[in-house]
């Protein structure tokens, strides 16, 4: 098992989302880097739907009170094993009473921890994902344990010790579609949408990534209307917020555009701070 010594930042047990529960309002939530998270699985033989721990920077200290193999993808951090700093380009084996920490990150957001077997938290209407109201907590926190699969001869043969995790790249431009109102702006403010540099906000989080910029376009208000994770909604002060997977079910305010996959993946890399344009795809 794993005991938590200090929750970190955002640190939430995550696996790919809550499907089928949109209409009595239960949001999807899951990880939000779906690449990484996917990838920290795979390389330790996990089904890529296995629950990982999610968290932002800095990361959690981690006690694990019996051996594990580990994987660690997303953003570019440190891992120490005892205070010791270890590779992180491929698995890492645990042995018992190990104490793992992380530095900040020096690229990217969010980082993901796999465990071979997986992290075993209570499974709440078909996934482990956190989020409050639905689970016990929407966090991790100080003194919590996290049961974990039991670590065999076999799950250690399993693993592809001799592969390397992808490295993560950050991208200036986002891949978006269309949104439902897209088609009811005019040309300058299309133009003004797609032509401008935005700003992610440090208020960004698991529910809207808020995004800043110097021209502000004034588009009408909607009848509530259903929403999704990756939904680029514009309010009626003209600011730009992009939905993610712990998101409403609903909104009233224009869908101008869609995260493509890849964009979504790509705006959860951004950093507070660093700017960004809207890439449309056709």
């Amino acid at each position: 098992m794993i005991e938590v010594q200090h929750p970190g930042i955002y640190s939430s047990v995550q696996d790919l989302g809550r499907f089928g529960n949109r209409r009595f309002g239960v949001p999807l939530s899951g990880v939000m880097d779906k690449e990484m998270a996917i990838a920290a699985n795979l390389i330790l033989g996990n089904p890529g739907s296995t629950a990982v721990l999610e968290f932002a920077s800095p990361g959690p200290r981690l006690f694990f009170s019996k051996p594990a193999i580990i994987a660690v993808a997303g953003a570019a951090t440190t891992v120490r094993v005892n205070g010791e700093e270890v590779n992180t380009e491929s698995p890492i084996l645990v042995e018992t009473n190990s104490l793992i920490s992380f530095g900040r990150a020096t690229a990217g957001v969010w980082s993901y921890l796999s465990v071979k077997g997986g992290i075993l938290s209570p499974e709440v209407l078909g996934s482990r994902s956190f989020f409050p109201g639905v689970t016990k907590s929407g966090r991790i926190e100080a003194g919590d344990i996290l049961e974990v699969a039991t670590l065999s001869e076999l799950s250690t043969q399993e693993v592809a010790w001799g592969d390397k995790l992808p490295q993560i790249e950050i991208y200036a431009e986002v891949q978006v579609y269309p949104g439902p109102e897209f088609s009811m702006l005019s040309e300058i403010q299309k133009l003004a949408i797609l032509e401008s540099e935005y700003e992610v906000s440090p208020q960004s989080n698991r529910m809207a990534t808020l995004v800043h910029t110097s021209r502000i376009v004034k588009v009408p208000e909607i009848t509530t209307g259903p929403v999704q994770p990756g939904t680029v909604q514009v309010t009626p002060s003209g600011k730009m917020v992009v939905l993610m997977r712990d998101a409403q079910t609903t909104g009233g305010y224009s869908r101008v555009l869609q995260l493509s996959d890849i964009g979504f993946s790509q705006i959860t890399r951004i950093s507070p701070g660093k700017k960004f344009r809207f890439g449309l795809l056709q």
